[in-house]
């Protein structure tokens, strides 16, 4: 039978131990969440990749690694086909916010795919340096409506629909569109054009004359981009890295700094499965108001 002290002290171990294991991980924690209070200047880098659907986290690194005194420069590499208007625009409003605000350079360094809202993005850097292969361009909008009337129609499904006003189910996928809402969305496609092409126009210092006809919608190689000044030159990741030491008067070696990867929890990974199987719950990203390629 067990001495009464001796089981005690084991408890006080197993106490003891998981506190120091607890204390371990914490400090192991800290020290990824906060590469900035090392001692040193450093490189931030901060990636804009895949489809922008929201901006709130990457502004908010961006806030973060600006205002830290250890950071002496930002490297944004871009691979992304564009997005939502709003958070491609935010992104570009903070990049720029940020380049104003801050003697810090900063540069975008553009990968496979730059193109629509992630080029826009991009143009809130100090300067955009595109790998010669890189698609980009794609300056334009677009809104996009799966209509399903048809087949409701074979399978002998109807909607009723009751609205207070003409307009309210302007885009509805379970009837044709009209030339008057056709004609409602384009004054909206329009306005938000001309949005996309005047920051454009003011970052990249084109006159309008000249960039319309190079804002059809189209691609372009890093190389045709370079050529028609929709980017400030041509290289790799290494060559935008040194050209932020140049820039800031630091070392080719100066450290680079990456932020702390998205841990993902449970109820991320539930809710991720939940809605990719709710009907309908990929409807938002069919009628988006889009700054991105359309494929």
């Amino acid at each position: 039978m067990d001495n009464p002290y001796r089981r005690k002290n084991r408890i006080y171990g197993v106490i003891i131990v998981t506190f120091v294991l607890v204390l371990l991980v914490m400090l192991w924690q800290a020290g990824r969440r906060d590469d900035l209070l090392s001692t040193g200047e450093q490189i931030a880098v901060l990636p804009l990749q895949g489809e922008i659907m929201d901006s709130h986290e990457w502004v908010k690194q961006l806030e973060r690694f600006v205002e830290s005194r250890r950071i002496v420069g930002v490297l944004v590499p871009v691979n992304s086909p564009g997005g939502a208007v709003a958070p491609s625009q935010e992104i570009y409003d903070a990049l720029k916010r940020a380049r104003e605000k801050y003697d810090k350079p900063i540069v975008a360094s553009l990968g496979s795919v730059a193109a629509s809202g992630g080029y826009y993005a991009a143009l809130g850097a100090d300067s955009i340096i595109s790998n010669p292969g890189t698609l980009t361009g794609s300056i334009g909008v677009i809104m996009q409506f799966p209509v399903y009337s048809e087949l409701m129609e074979k399978i002998g499904v109807s909607m009723k629909v009751i609205k207070s006003e003409d307009f309210k189910d302007a885009g509805s996928p379970y009837r044709e569109m009209n030339e008057v809402e056709r004609q409602y969305f384009q004054e909206i496609i329009d306005d938000v054009y001309d949005q996309f092409v005047t920051i454009v126009e003011e970052e990249r210092g084109l006159d309008r004359q000249t960039l319309l006809p190079l804002a059809q919608g189209q691609v372009f190689s890093g190389r045709q981009a370079f050529r028609y000044g929709l980017v400030d030159g041509i290289g790799s990741f290494t060559d935008a890295r040194e050209l932020v030491c140049d820039m800031a008067g630091i070392r080719y070696n100066t450290p680079l700094v990456y932020p702390e990867k998205e841990r993902l929890s449970i109820w991320n990974i539930l809710w991720d499965d939940v809605t990719s199987v709710i009907p309908g719950s990929e409807r938002a990203a069919w009628t988006t108001l889009a700054y991105r390629l359309p494929y």
